[in-house]
């Protein structure tokens, strides 16, 4: 995606699919998180990474990234707008792979997320989030206040493993471990955990045992998107307009 002028960061508050009147919001008087303002010239030269539906309204929301090395309080964070007023979200100390940002479409409601990838870790793998906005705030969806996807190794020590949308407007994480005792083959018992999306909240509602003893080489033979790292949620992926 390319540079654009970030309008965050002018009276309006508006993007180029969603919009206020300029008279209800001063940018100068708006701070998004911590010390970073609405007014930041940092935002002016944002990269706009997406554009989504990430709180359901129905309007498409411009979704940009301030990288790191601009420096300042905004520095490493995501903004948009939500009904027409300035949001954003630090990304902490861990830079944001650009190239990783997808949209992920919940099934059954208009509603999208935003998912991204911090910058690969050294031990080999990244950390995977999922953004939305509610209550008229952009952050992340959490479980429990954890990220609800979490760590995905690439290294090969990881147990296979997945995220998928289900068809009640909810996601589903399958993970697996180690059946016991071992055998001569390395198996597997599968759990496929379903949550709700609530605002930013996933909920869960269902934890099921669906393999047990699955047997690692037919495993990766029939279920090959356990072990897919790069596949986390592809079947609910659009296209990035």
């Amino acid at each position: 995606m390319g540079t654009t002028v970030l309008v965050l960061g002018l009276a309006g508050c508006g993007t180029a699919t969603e919009s206020s009147d300029p008279a209800t919001t001063s940018a100068s008087d708006v701070r998004l998180f911590g010390d970073c303002g609405a007014d930041d010239p940092a935002l002016v030269d944002a990269t706009v990474i997406a554009e989504a539906d990430v709180d359901g309204s129905g309007a498409m929301n411009e979704i940009a990234y301030v990288s790191g090395k601009s420096g300042g309080p905004c520095a490493n964070a995501i903004f948009t707008t939500l009904d027409g007023e300035p949001s954003g979200m630090s990304m902490a100390a861990s830079p944001l792979d650009v190239d990783s940002v997808a949209v992920v479409q919940l099934s059954g409601t208009g509603r999208q997320l935003l998912m991204v990838r911090e910058q690969a870790h050294p031990r080999g793998g990244y950390m995977v989030h999922l953004f939305g906005g509610a209550d008229g705030e952009f952050g992340e969806v959490l479980s429990n206040g954890e990220p609800v996807v979490g760590f995905v190794a690439t290294d090969g020590g990881m147990p296979p493993g997945t995220a998928t949308c289900t068809d009640v407007a909810g996601i589903a994480m399958v993970t697996a471990i180690a059946d016991k005792p071992p055998g001569i083959v390395l198996a597997w018992d599968v759990t496929r955990t379903t949550y709700s999306i609530d605002g930013n909240t996933a909920k869960q509602t269902s934890s099921k045992v669906i393999l047990t003893a699955a047997a690692d080489p037919i495993l990766r033979e029939e279920n090959p998107q356990l072990f897919d790292p790069e596949g986390f949620f592809a079947d609910c992926i659009v296209p990035i307009r």
